[in-house]
């Protein structure tokens, strides 16, 4: 979950790299938009609690930075802070990654469960933006074939909407406890 967010800072490469060596199935990413519309690795759609740097880059919603601002921000120190017992040096400096850096890092060696996080992006961008990656990096047939990526969202338009991209892509409807599905 957010790799191996118990044990590095969540979804840092630090975080990912050590959920392969722990023999993760999946690497789930959470993913969010930057106001430039690249893809990028992150749980809160806020900087506040893992980014690290100055206030102008490093604070308020991911949507309003771009990724250049987002490369000034320290993503891994946080964890250091949180958890001295867990600390490492290896931790400080670690940046966002997009998620086109994270499917060129580990490729086809890897199986992806990848959320579409509420957003302020165009209706659609997001998903389309998903495709293309996912076909760039030769990962389509293996998702359509073997389920090597799973696309999951809590929210049904956007499910929708990747549907309406490309009905052979797997989804998974997440819901929270207690809510009834939708028929």
């Amino acid at each position: 979950h957010r790799g191996a967010s118990g044990h590095a800072p969540e979804h840092t490469f630090a975080a990912y790299d050590l959920a392969m060596r722990m023999g993760a199935e999946y690497l789930e990413i959470d993913l969010l938009p930057t106001a430039d519309n690249e893809l990028v690795a992150i749980h809160d759609d806020r900087l506040d609690r893992t980014a690290r740097g100055p206030s102008e880059h490093c604070t308020g919603r991911v949507s309003s930075k771009t990724l250049e601002q987002l490369q000034h921000c320290d993503f891994g120190i946080w964890f250091n802070e949180r958890h001295p017992d867990k600390a490492s040096a290896d931790y400080v400096g670690q940046k966002i990654p997009t998620l086109d850096a994270i499917f060129q890092r580990y490729g086809k060696h890897a199986n992806y469960y990848i959320e579409i996080k509420p957003n302020l992006a165009l209706q659609g961008s997001v998903e389309q933006a998903l495709l293309e990656l996912i076909k760039t990096h030769g990962l389509y047939e293996g998702m359509v074939e073997r389920r090597q990526v799973l696309v999951q969202s809590f929210v049904p338009t956007s499910l929708l909407t990747m549907w309406t991209l490309d009905p052979q892509v797997p989804l998974v409807q997440l819901m929270f406890a207690g809510s009834q599905a939708l028929v």
